[in-house]
């Protein structure tokens, strides 16, 4: 089997699974300003009790060890007489599905830092979560080649190849 390296799937499948990224990542951003308007009417106060922080914080934790020992896992392909299209495809819509997984993981940690900002009545407990979601998010759910070279490794584990980043991987 010849693999694709210049499939007109890749291109488009990467650059429409990168833009709805984006959008969702710029969700985080937006939030945090607007609940500036909301939490931080007199400025930013004083850092909040020990515990919110710590609780985001622990969260954040959790998310990246979720993403890097589980989020990545997927089954293997098997062998079959599909077209290296069809392969492609499939290995594309995996990948999708993972990655927006891993978002959602991240983005746990966001949210928790929201809801835990009105009980903490502090606008830095939402910064704090905005600070560590976001760098969170663009190391373990961007699709960029890092997370597309790993997902790709563990559906070619036995071999056949998934043409997810155009050639084989170890």
């Amino acid at each position: 089997m010849s693999t694709p390296s210049a499939s007109p799937a890749t291109p488009a499948a990467r650059q429409s699974l990168t833009m709805v990224c984006a959008t969702m990542a710029a969700a985080i951003p937006l939030l945090t300003l607007v609940l500036w308007f909301v939490l931080a009417t007199h400025g930013l106060g004083e850092f909040p009790a020990s515990w919110p922080p710590l609780v985001v914080l622990a969260a954040a934790v959790g998310a990246y060890s979720f993403c890097e020992l589980i989020g990545f896992r997927t089954p293997p392909l098997e062998y079959s007489n599909r077209p290296a299209a069809e392969i492609q495809a499939d290995s594309w819509r995996r990948f999708t599905a993972s990655t927006f997984t891993r978002f959602a993981i991240c983005e746990a940690v966001f949210m928790i830092s929201v809801a835990l900002a009105f009980v903490a009545d502090s606008f830095w407990v939402v910064l704090i979560g905005a600070v560590l979601a976001l760098p969170l998010f663009y190391l373990e759910a961007w699709p960029g080649d890092r997370n597309q070279r790993r997902f790709a490794a563990a559906l070619e584990a036995r071999g056949v190849p998934s043409y997810l980043t155009g050639q084989l991987q170890d």
